[in-house]
């Protein structure tokens, strides 16, 4: 008898378990899904936003204690006068702090998937570092 009550008293621990996980596995695809086309939609739009200069767009990213641009790790960047520079940050957990040098804007907090553009209209070289990460900086020429 006792056998008997310990095997129904598995199946029911098992049974209640099992639809425990269900649910919480559903609303975590439910709600990963839901992230996931929130950002889309935020880097959709953010790109839509990006190149509101009436020259090219270049685009720097940071990432692991890097800037590069489009792919090329690199420091220095030429332009011309009517670009636009859009910083990205690859930084999923935190955020990374954009500083200009010569004081163009103030202090940027970019998140992950959320860009800062800056259109540059004015001939100069221009330094750009991000807060507490000194070795993470970009030389901007404009001519």
């Amino acid at each position: 008898m006792k056998g008997k009550i310990l095997v129904l008293l598995l199946v029911f621990v098992f049974l209640f378990a099992s639809g425990c996980a269900e649910e919480d596995s559903g609303s975590a695809t439910e709600e990963s899904d839901a992230s996931e086309a929130a950002a889309e939609t935020q880097e959709n739009m953010s790109q839509e936003n990006v190149a509101s200069g009436s020259g090219n767009n270049n685009i720097i990213y940071l990432e692991y204690y890097n800037a590069t641009m489009q792919s090329v790790t690199r420091s220095e960047l030429d332009i011309s006068a009517g670009d636009t520079v859009s910083w990205w940050s690859k930084k999923r957990q935190g955020s990374y702090v954009l500083v200009s040098e010569e004081d163009l804007f103030p202090d940027q907090k970019l998140a992950y998937r959320a860009p800062y553009s800056y259109t540059f209209n004015e001939p100069g070289t221009y330094l750009f570092t991000v807060k507490d990460t000194p070795e993470m900086n970009v030389t901007i020429r404009v001519n």
